[in-house]
Formats: C-alpha cells, sequence, structure tokens
C-alpha cells in the first residue's frame, strides 16, 4: 500500500511540474523565411508578405505558383527557410510559372516587407508564394485559396427527406404494431 500510495504522490508531483503546451506564433514564420499575414485567402485579398535572407539593396520578386501538390499535408501552411525553399525550388522550380504579385527592394539588414494582391481571377486551390532575389529562393510560404462567398458556406445537408422517411417508417411500425394487437386480441377472443 505504501508503494502505491508513494507512486501516486511522485507521479502528481511531476503532472504539477510539468511545462505547459504553448501556441503556435501566428503568422507562421521561421528564422530565414517568409512570413505572410494570411494563409488562407480569397481572390483579390491583399496580404503582406516579409522576410529575410536577401542581399541588402537587392530586388525581391514574389511569385505566387499553382501547387499540384502542397508543402506537408495541405491542412496547414507550412513556412520553409532558404535550405528547403531551394530543395523545393530543385524539385519543382517556382519562378519559372509563377505569376509575378509583385516586387519590393530589401533594407540595409536584408529583410523585406510588401503588401500584395491575390489576382482576381485565382482559381481556388493550394498554391506557393515564393520570395526571389538574385535566382535565389529566399522564402516559400504555402497558401489556401478559397472561393469568395456572399454569407456563411453551405456546410451540410438536406436532411428533409431523410426526416420524412424515418418519419414515415415510425408511422408505419406503429400501424403494424397496432395491427398485431387486434389479430391478437382476436384470436384470443376467439
Amino acid at each position: 500500500m505504501r508503494k502505491l500510495v508513494s507512486a501516486l504522490t511522485v507521479a502528481a508531483g511531476l503532472t504539477l511540474l510539468a511545462s505547459p503546451a504553448t501556441a503556435q506564433p501566428y503568422p507562421p514564420s521561421s528564422d530565414q523565411g517568409l512570413t505572410v499575414s494570411e494563409t488562407t485567402v480569397t481572390p483579390g485579398q491583399e496580404i503582406t508578405v516579409s522576410g529575410d535572407g536577401a542581399e541588402p539593396g537587392a530586388t525581391v520578386t514574389i511569385t505566387l505558383t499553382r501547387s499540384s501538390t502542397s508543402l506537408g499535408t495541405g491542412q496547414r501552411a507550412v513556412a520553409a527557410g532558404p535550405a528547403l525553399a531551394g530543395l523545393v525550388a530543385a524539385t519543382r522550380p517556382l519562378a519559372q510559372s509563377g505569376v509575378v504579385l509583385g516586387r519590393t527592394t530589401a533594407a540595409d539588414d536584408g529583410s523585406f516587407s510588401t503588401t500584395v494582391t491575390i489576382p482576381s481571377g485565382t482559381a481556388a486551390g493550394i498554391y506557393t508564394l515564393s520570395a526571389i532575389s538574385g535566382g535565389e529562393v529566399l522564402g516559400v510560404v504555402t497558401l489556401r485559396v478559397v472561393a469568395a462567398a456572399g454569407g456563411l458556406p453551405f456546410t451540410g445537408t438536406d436532411v428533409g427527406p431523410g426526416l420524412a422517411i424515418g418519419a414515415g417508417l415510425i408511422i408505419a411500425g406503429g400501424l403494424l404494431l397496432l395491427a398485431v394487437r387486434r389479430r391478437r386480441r382476436s384470436s384470443v377472443a376467439a
């Protein structure tokens, strides 16, 4: 019994000393990569793109490319630094088929920031936003473009036919039960 109480005391103490979980910072960022103000956007929306790693005074080009697959699962936005961005660019060249959203000049410390607009004709899907300077990919971020909606999205289904069928089956079951009871009463009385 003593061992059990001691084990429970130690477990409770360790539980109290455990560090709390903390949330990831938003917007997602990396040490030397790209940061965007929004990762889920609509066509025509403006977003702020910022990052670092460029040569001082260099021109940084921001491009948007439709992804055949997203980085990761597609459920989360992924920010990558220059090393991973170079790997992604080697396997799927970003600058060749991307739409240029804007250009900006890097500051003296190599950082940059600009506001770009997602083109109004952009179809819904997963896109890669990249920052390129001097032929080098400075960083990439995966964006999800969703269709602009006038109101709340319809995420359910029409339950009317199912309710009508269910109600009809309940009524049919009730009538069948009444018929069986009448038959039993008439056979018992006879």
